[in-house]
């Protein structure tokens, strides 16, 4: 089978508060047994009302209000739920007047719209992903990343094996995540595409299951190469 992604067209999820579940009922979307379906943090967040008036707070306060951690004291760049995103994860685009914070609680809520959707299409197994855009240093223009999963095991782990010349693999993992996350982030868009659903089908070797989670992509902060650079964790 081959890797497909299949970009949902839906209505408008409108701040400051608004339903998600009536989305899954759009034109055109339909999921099968192990497909990964992708949801945009945004949906997730007006769903559960994460919006806040622009004008009734000040903008710094707030970012510092929701940060994990901030970077010397420059609140444009900080950590949020173990992600080194700008501002906390908060955005104004497609706000409609709104500052929209990151969701919370995102695992519970995955599972819950797991449990919805394996039961209206009756299907098994189902791995879902909350996706956002974020910026690399030094490099311009927005890539994907998962801001959490569930329903499926989101590294692959190749400690033990072989490379090409027979060199056994002592430390490389490949996160599938954030490597189907930039793909889906392109297909949603960052402007008025209004493609806020992306149905991944055909992805190989993927491990299916409820007790996979997002903790297993993160590294201690001793064993990250970048803490130190950041300061984020002084």
């Amino acid at each position: 089978m081959s890797l497909k992604f299949l970009a949902v067209k839906t209505s408008i999820l409108c701040p400051p508060k608004n339903d998600i579940f009536p989305l899954f009922d759009s034109e055109g979307f339909l999921l099968e047994d192990s497909d990964i379906l992708c949801i945009a943090t945004k949906c997730l967040s007006i769903h559960q009302g994460r919006c806040v008036r622009i004008g009734t707070v000040d903008k710094k306060q707030l970012v510092s209000h929701e940060a994990d951690w901030i970077w010397q004291e420059n609140y444009s760049l900080t950590v949020k739920d173990g992600i080194v995103i700008p501002f906390s994860g908060i955005d104004e685009s497609n706000g409609n007047g709104y500052y929209v914070l990151w969701p919370q609680n995102v695992t519970k809520l995955l599972a819950e719209i797991c449990r919805y959707l394996c039961k209206k299409f009756t299907i098994k197994n189902l791995g879902l992903m909350s996706i956002d855009s974020k910026i690399e240093p030094f490099r311009r223009g927005t890539v994907g990343i998962a801001q959490d999963i569930f329903g499926f095991n989101p590294i692959k782990d190749y400690k033990g094996k072989v490379d090409l010349f027979g060199r056994r693999l002592e430390m490389t993992s490949v996160n599938i995540a954030d490597s189907l996350a930039s793909v889906v982030c392109y297909l949603m868009g960052e402007g008025n595409e209004c493609c806020p659903l992306v149905i991944i089908r055909g992805a190989e070797n993927v491990e299916f299951g409820n007790k996979f989670s997002m903790a297993s992509t993160q590294l201690a902060k001793e064993d990250d190469m970048f803490g130190n650079i950041l300061n984020v964790y002084n």
